[in-house]
C-alpha cells in the first residue's frame, strides 16, 4: 500500500497542475504518517522531581543537561551509584548534588568509580568523601580532581584540614592551581611556612585563591605596617591585612586614637603588639571603651597597656568578671584598684582558680552568681 501511494505521489508531482495540488499534499501527508512513528520524549523536569528530588525550579534549570536522554537508565545507574555502598549519599544529599551539578547524571560509571578511586588513594574515608562532595560538587565532578587532590593533601598535611578549610572557601578546590603556588612562593619569600600558611588560610583562603598581584599588595601592606618579618606576630599582620581593606584599617585606627587618646604613632606600636585587635568591628571597639571606661572606669593608659581586651566578649567575660569584682571588692577581698583588664584577659580556668574558688568559703553562692551571670543573668 505505502508503495503504491508514493509511486502515486511521485506520478502526481511530475505533471502537476494546480488542480491536484490537495490530493498531492494529502498524500504526502499519509505516506509520513504511514512510513514513521513519532519519537518518544523524555520528561526531564519530571525526572529530575520525582526521581532527584528537586523542587519544580530546580528541575526547570537543570533539565537541559539531560533533555538528550530517550530514557531514564542512564540517570539511573548514577544514582545507584551515588547512593551505594561505595558511598551511601542519602536522598537529601543526591537532590543538593544533582540541583548544583546536573552534568554529573552524564557521567559514566568508569568515571565515577575513577573519581571515588582518587579520593580513596590520598587517604578520604567514605564520610569525608560525602563531606566534600555536600559542600563542593561541582569540583566533585571536575575531570582533574586527582591532581588537585594530591596537591592540597600534601600542602595542608591532611584530608580533613583541606576539608575543613575549603568548607570556608568553594574555590579553593577548584582554583588555578599556577595562581596558587605562585601565592605560597610569595608568603615563603616572607619566611612563613607551608604550615603557617595553612593555619593562616584557616580564615583567609584568599591568601591562595587571590591574583598574585593582589597578594603581593596585601604583603606590601604588611611590611608597611612595620612588624618585622622575622617576628611571629608578622603572620597575624598579613592575615589581617588580607581580611581588611586599606580604608577600613585606617578608620579603626582613627576610632582607637580618638578614644584613648594617644598618638598614631603610640597607637600603631600598641596594634602592632595585638594586630587581631583591627578584626573588632567599629560598634564593638566603642561598646568595649564605653564599658571599660565609663561603667567600670578603668584609665585609659590601662586599655593601651592591654589593647587585647578589645578582642574578649561583653557579655560572656566583661560584665561577667566585673560583677565578680564588684562581689570581691564589697566583702574587702581585693583592692580596688585591682586591674580589671588584667582579669578580663586571664582564660577561663585561670580567672576562676583565682577569683572564684579561694573565696568559696566566704561568698558561698559566688561560683552560682558567675556562672548565671556569663549566661547573661546578674543578681542585683
Amino acid at each position: 500500500m505505502l508503495f503504491l501511494q508514493k509511486q502515486l505521489l511521485l506520478h502526481l508531482h511530475r505533471s502537476a497542475p494546480p488542480v491536484r495540488l490537495s490530493l498531492q499534499r494529502a498524500l504526502l501527508s499519509t505516506a509520513a504518517a504511514a512510513g514513521s512513528s513519532s519519537p518518544i520524549h523524555f520528561a526531564a523536569e519530571e525526572y529530575l522531581v520525582a526521581t532527584c528530588g528537586l523542587t519544580r525550579e530546580q528541575a526547570a534549570k537543570a533539565a537541559k543537561w539531560i533533555s538528550h536522554w530517550k530514557s531514564p537508565s542512564q540517570g539511573d545507574a548514577v544514582l545507584a551509584f551515588l547512593t551505594g555502598p561505595a558511598l551511601g549519599l542519602s536522598k537529601a544529599e543526591i537532590a543538593s548534588l544533582v540541583a548544583t551539578e546536573p552534568r554529573v547524571l552524564n557521567c559514566r560509571d568508569k568515571t565515577l568509580r575513577a573519581r571515588l578511586d582518587s579520593f580513596r588513594s590520598h587517604g578520604f574515608s567514605a564520610a569525608q568523601i560525602r563531606s566534600f562532595i555536600r559542600s563542593n560538587p561541582v569540583a566533585w565532578c571536575s575531570l582533574d580532581i586527582g591532581e588537585r587532590l594530591g596537591f592540597w593533601v600534601s600542602f595542608f598535611g591532611s584530608p580533613d584540614k583541606f576539608l575543613r578549610i575549603s568548607r570556608r572557601s568553594l574555590y579553593l578546590a577548584s582554583s588555578d592551581l599556577g595562581k596558587v603556588k605562585t601565592n605560597i612562593r610569595l608568603l615563603h619569600e616572607c619566611g612563613l611556612s607551608n604550615e603557617q600558611i595553612g593555619s593562616m588560610c584557616v580564615t583567609n583562603p584568599r591568601l591562595l585563591t587571590a591574583r598574585p598581584d593582589s597578594t603581593r599588595a596585601i604583603i606590601v601592606r604588611a611590611d608597611e605596617f612595620g612588624v618585622p618579618r622575622n617576628l611571629p606576630m608578622f603572620k597575624q599582620v598579613v592575615s589581617t591585612m588580607a581580611a581588611l581593606r586599606p580604608e577600613t584599617v585606617a578608620s579603626k585606627m582613627e576610632i582607637m586614637g580618638e578614644a584613648l587618646g594617644c598618638s598614631d604613632a603610640e597607637l600603631t606600636r600598641m596594634v602592632q603588639r595585638n594586630p587581631v585587635v583591627l578584626w573588632c568591628s567599629r560598634e564593638k571597639v566603642l561598646s568595649v571603651f564605653k564599658f571599660l571606661i565609663d561603667v567600670v572606669g578603668v584609665d585609659p593608659k590601662c586599655i593601651q597597656a592591654s589593647l587585647g581586651v578589645v578582642t574578649r566578649s561583653m557579655e560572656r567575660v566583661m560584665v561577667p568578671r566585673h560583677y565578680v569584682k564588684k562581689v570581691l571588692q564589697e566583702n574587702g577581698l581585693i583592692q580596688k584598684e585591682q586591674n580589671f583588664c588584667a582579669m578580663v584577659m586571664l582564660s577561663e580556668k585561670l580567672f576562676c582558680s583565682k577569683y572564684i574558688h579561694p573565696h568559696k568559703d566566704v561568698i558561698p553562692g559566688l561560683a552560682n552568681a558567675y556562672a548565671s551571670a556569663c549566661k547573661g543573668k546578674i543578681d542585683t
